[in-house]
């Protein structure tokens, strides 16, 4: 009976919770968050796996739930960014297969550009969690920076997937680098290409006149003698 009690208590705890728009954190068993560079937009998407008491309650209060995460993450936004950052197409789906809820949105107004040069911020992702992308040591690749860990003592897993560049982005380099929460890359022009160069038609083989067949020259030779001769010998025996 005592299980059954503080059972109920818990499910009560987490009906509450959603009904005052506040993220349930209780049953989260690991958090995976992607964001990946698309011009001067940013994808996110967060993945998170719930245990099956946990799962079965938001189920049953998809719309709260789906209204408390947005609600939670647009706050986020607003408190930690610094350049009027906003989500544009928020949406949280279920997987009830792998228990899992997935919100998917994209960020505006996080990239700057100036020429070829981009620079974001990312203190609305970080600072949430207490992360900086130096101070927690992430990954640096050429494809952008990775992290996995814990945060509240949830595994958590994070990929900032950036532009491919020829070097890692490495923190205060240029022009390809980061710091805490900041990262910034070039993107060069992409060259106008080459209009196609037409092959040179080959000349056409000079077209050789027809050989004159082997002693034609001196048979047509034969009949004008021949022709002159009997002319002259039809005149004498006219005469």
């Amino acid at each position: 009976m005592k299980h059954i009690a503080f059972a109920a208590i818990c499910v009560c705890a987490v009906l509450i919770g959603i009904g005052a728009g506040v993220m349930p954190e209780e049953g989260l068993l690991e958090c995976n968050i992607t964001v990946e560079v698309d011009g001067t937009i940013i994808h996110y998407q967060k993945q998170s796996f719930w245990t099956e008491s946990e799962f079965s309650v938001i189920l049953q209060n998809k719309d709260e739930f789906k209204n408390a995460v947005i609600q939670d993450f647009n706050d986020k936004l607003s408190g930690y960014g610094e350049r009027g950052e906003y989500a544009v197409g928020a949406d949280v789906g279920f997987d009830e297969t792998e228990k899992a809820t997935i919100l998917k949105c994209d960020v505006h107004d996080a990239i700057t550009k100036t020429g070829d040069r981009y620079r974001a911020t990312f203190k609305w992702l970080l600072r949430p969690l207490g992360l900086s992308f130096i101070n927690n040591k992430f990954e640096e690749t050429q494809e952008g920076l990775f992290w996995d860990g814990t945060v509240k003592g949830i595994p958590t897993s994070i990929a900032v997937k950036l532009p491919l560049q020829e070097s890692v982005y490495e923190a205060w380099k240029q022009p390809v680098g980061h710091c805490h929460a900041h990262v910034w890359w070039t993107m060069p022009a992409v060259p106008s290409p080459s209009p196609a160069v037409s092959p040179t038609p080959s000349p056409s083989p000079a077209v050789s006149p027809t050989p004159t067949p082997p002693g034609f020259e001196v048979i047509f030779a034969i009949t004008g003698i021949l022709a002159v001769a009997y002319l002259v010998l039809r005149k004498r025996s006219a005469r």
